[in-house]
């Protein structure tokens, strides 16, 4: 089962759908919604089906609009002008109707696909459409492919197109591709190659593409990454015409007592502040950068409504460095941040302390501690051992004895920066 709601500029608009298993071999979905807009009601219905078998694989789908349906995206679109006339070409209304089916067929030959399909549009201006599809792609050289794609309107004979071509990737960045087209403007020859950009800071990536026919269409594009902004520049030739473009794309976030420049943020996000500056930190276990001089980076691509782990690597910090915890788990809103402090403190007032009784004999383990006028416990451990924290110069700590007693023990200490400090053979009695 599944429901919606979404509303805004007048509009409110709210469905229920539901999912179900058809046999061993397909499932189906049939959902209804209901909106009203500026005094107008409607109602939609959407149903769906597929199928598989042995390689076999059929989709279908239908979906009518009654009378004044509308959505967000159907209120809030902005008309698409086409023609010098001002004509608008493109309708952003819910369509009236939709039917689609899809066909996948088995091939003999490895690594092959053949597909099939129809379509069938009524938009909300009542124009009609029906298209019918059909593509092939083959795999050629492990990571290579042939593909070759036609359709065609039934209503319109001026709206078919044909294409045929390979694509070739030479790493996991590089992909060229060429190919022959052939529409209602003629024949047109495509040559491409980019370089994908990757999602990391630093990463760069372009593109260089050619249309050789008729009209010549020429571009280039490349774009850069940086830790605060995406950067895109480009220039394009369209038969005798010329443009260039430039972009930047990024955020500013104000969170956690700093001011952070990123890029673009979709979801939400998080301002890690571990206290030590050069520190890795992890996003599920990715590295995503490390910390500023103020100990402090701004993590973004959080998943909201949904548990996130934030964690730190702490093989930069000094052996000293009081260290809390590791990780943390955050569920942070859409479009909204988190802070996360983990307290690392690299000049800890704290040291590895040996605790013993009269006879030299190490106390025992799991026995439980408090620095005289302190707040915070600590644990003896194996051989005596106990990392003691909130030190000063001269220190004195009771321990709970196993019999109910207690012993008291004093010692002096003195942090050695970059240093874990041990005290050993601290009488307790």
């Amino acid at each position: 089962m599944e429901a919606h709601a979404e509303g805004g500029a007048d509009l409110i608009n709210g469905g229920i759908g539901a999912a179900f298993p058809l046999g061993a071999y397909g499932a189906a979905s049939l959902a209804v919604a209901g909106s009203h807009h500026d005094g107008r009601t409607g109602s939609l219905v959407d149903a769906r089906a597929e199928f598989g078998y042995d390689g076999w694989a059929v989709n279908a789908r239908m979906q009518r609009a009654f009378g004044g349906y509308d959505d967000i995206a159907s209120v809030t679109a902005q008309p698409v002008i086409l023609d010098p006339d001002d004509f608008t070409r493109f309708s952003a209304g819910v369509p009236r109707a939709v039917d689609q089916v899809t066909l996948s067929v088995p091939m003999p030959i490895d690594f092959s696909s053949l597909n099939f399909s129809y379509t069938h549009l009524k938009d909300a201006e009542g124009e009609t459409s029906q298209i019918v599809g059909l593509s092939y792609s083959q795999a050629i050289f492990k990571r290579s492919t042939l593909y070759a794609t036609a359709f065609a309107d039934l209503d319109d004979g001026d709206s078919y197109g044909i294409f045929a071509g390979i694509s070739i990737p030479f790493n996991d960045d590089v992909m060229a591709s060429t190919g022959v087209e052939h529409g209602p403007d003629g024949l047109n020859i495509v040559a491409d190659l980019a370089k994908s950009e990757r999602a990391e800071d630093g990463s760069i990536g372009w593109r260089l593409r050619t249309s050789e026919g008729e009209v010549p269409n020429r571009s280039a594009a490349v774009s850069y990454r940086a830790p605060f902004a995406r950067f895109e520049a480009g220039a394009q030739q369209f038969d005798k015409d010329f443009r260039v473009t430039g972009q930047m794309d990024g955020a500013i976030a104000v969170a956690g007592g700093g001011v952070f420049a990123t890029n673009r943020i979709d979801d939400a996000f998080a301002v890690v502040d571990v206290g030590t500056p050069d520190v890795e930190v992890l996003h599920q276990n990715r590295p995503v950068g490390k910390t500023d001089s103020k100990g402090r980076i701004l993590v973004t691509g959080l998943n909201s409504y949904e548990p996130n782990t934030v964690s730190i690597d702490p093989k930069n910090l000094p052996v000293d460095a009081d260290i809390p915890t590791t990780k943390e788990t955050v569920v942070p809103a859409d479009r909204n941040g988190v802070v996360l402090k983990f307290g690392v403190s690299e000049a800890a007032q704290a040291a590895l302390v040996t605790l013993v009784d009269p006879s030299g004999t190490p106390l025992e383990a799991g026995l439980a501690g408090r620095v005289d006028g302190g707040t915070e416990d600590f644990v003896v451990g194996y051989d005596g051992q106990a990392y003691i924290k909130g030190l000063g110069k001269q220190n004195a700590v009771v321990v709970g004895l196993a019999d109910g007693s207690s012993c008291r023990a004093d010692f002096p200490f003195e942090a050695v920066r970059g240093r874990q400090v041990t005290i050993k053979d601290v009488v307790c009695q």
